[in-house]
């Protein structure tokens, strides 16, 4: 089978690793003009750890990473609402580990280079009626069985081919950044102020990384990265929010964002499938992003393995990714909308008792998808 990937990002990576393993030939494109070095920390729930391990890096991975033991929400003067341990069932059989984005980038790139094409994009996709017709940036033109969108929530290819390629505006505009910053007894911290948040993530060599957002309706902020500013907006938190920010080196430390959900179900179309947050992106809520991602991978190769139609292949796929990948991204958004009912002081109340008799959002999230098939 000809398959072309589109997006040598963490999914891309990881399903060209997957069809190395069943020799089977693939073109990957990637629209950068070679790796960047983009992205903050990125936190790994024990789905993601498995899907790693099954890519064998699992050993290679633990000593880049820290690993994580206890998760906690607590009021912006650092009043704690919940904590989770995550060293009890189901939560341990994998360690939930952190590392930066740009660690994680090169154990997934190892080797990897001289399979990517570089500095490509797609003009067009033409539905055959076996296959797909693509034409490059480059103006050159092929033939492919299929062809994987792999290329993030702003995907070119989900732009291309689906009938609802827009995405959902969650009204937050959010902030990254690492720091450097003794980790000795952080486990992860979750500020949950009146409309904005704040999260303090330990990484491993004595890093922190940092995460804000802020109810931002009316794209006020979005492109905002101002180190004063935020020190302003958060100046009510607990001193280790303040001393956080002020550890931030300069302004271009900092990556501003919005947070977006992708709001079609479509799976696929004809001979072109989508995976990873061209498929489910949405906000961080669940930390999935990997974790999702790799499922789809190992799905999909597996299904590559044991089939030969594509017709059965991508409706297999289908078959056994939509429900999760669904309840996956309305619980990240209902998440985020949940901690923004904090404007106003009876949805603070409403919402921090949900916290303190329900336990961190997140990690009950984490127990259903790891109880998902029980």
């Amino acid at each position: 089978m000809k398959i072309l990937i589109v997006g040598a990002g963490i999914a891309g990576l990881a399903l060209a690793r997957r069809l190395d393993q069943l020799q089977q030939k693939y073109t990957l494109i990637e629209r950068s003009p070679g790796w960047s070095q983009d992205g903050a920390g990125i936190c790994l729930p024990a789905n993601a750890v498995t899907g790693l391990e099954r890519l064998g890096l699992k050993e290679e991975l633990l000593k880049l990473s820290y690993a994580v033991q206890k998760i906690k929400y607590v009021k912006p003067n650092g009043h704690l609402l919940s904590s989770a341990s995550l060293l009890t069932p189901p939560f341990n059989e994998q360690p939930f580990l952190a590392l930066p984005r740009a660690k994680l980038l090169t154990l997934l790139r190892k080797g990897m280079e001289s399979k990517v094409t570089f500095n490509t994009s797609l003009r067009t996709i033409e539905q055959l009626d076996r296959g797909a017709k693509v034409t490059f940036s480059d103006s050159h033109v092929e033939e492919f069985d299929c062809v994987i969108g792999a290329d993030g929530i702003n995907s070119q290819v989900r732009e291309l081919i689906f009938n609802q390629p827009e995405l959902e505006d969650l009204q937050v505009t959010n902030w990254r950044f690492l720091i450097e910053q003794p980790t000795a007894d952080l486990q992860p911290t979750y500020y949950l102020g009146s409309d904005s948040f704040f999260m303090r993530y330990p990484m491993p060599d004595n890093k922190v990384y940092c995460y804000a957002h802020v109810f931002d309706k009316h794209h006020q902020w979005t492109k905002l990265q101002d180190k004063q500013w935020l020190l302003k907006r958060f100046k009510g938190f607990e001193d280790k929010v303040v001393e956080a920010i002020q550890a931030v080196p300069c302004d271009e430390e900092i990556i501003p964002g919005r947070l977006q959900s992708v709001a079609s179900r479509e799976v696929y179309s004809g001979s072109v499938l989508l995976i990873g947050d061209a498929l489910h992106g949405c906000p961080p809520a669940l930390q999935q992003g990997v974790g999702m991602g790799l499922e789809d991978v190992h799905c999909l190769a597996d299904l590559f393995d044991k089939h030969q139609e594509l017709d059965t292949i991508f409706s297999l796929f289908k078959q056994q990714r939509l429900e999760r990948i669904s309840w996956v991204i309305d619980e990240s958004n209902r998440i985020i909308r949940l901690a923004s009912k904090g404007r106003t002081f009876l949805g603070r109340v409403i919402r921090n008792f949900v916290v303190r008799k329900g336990g961190p959002a997140n990690v009950n999230g984490w127990r259903k998808l790891l109880l998902w098939d029980s």
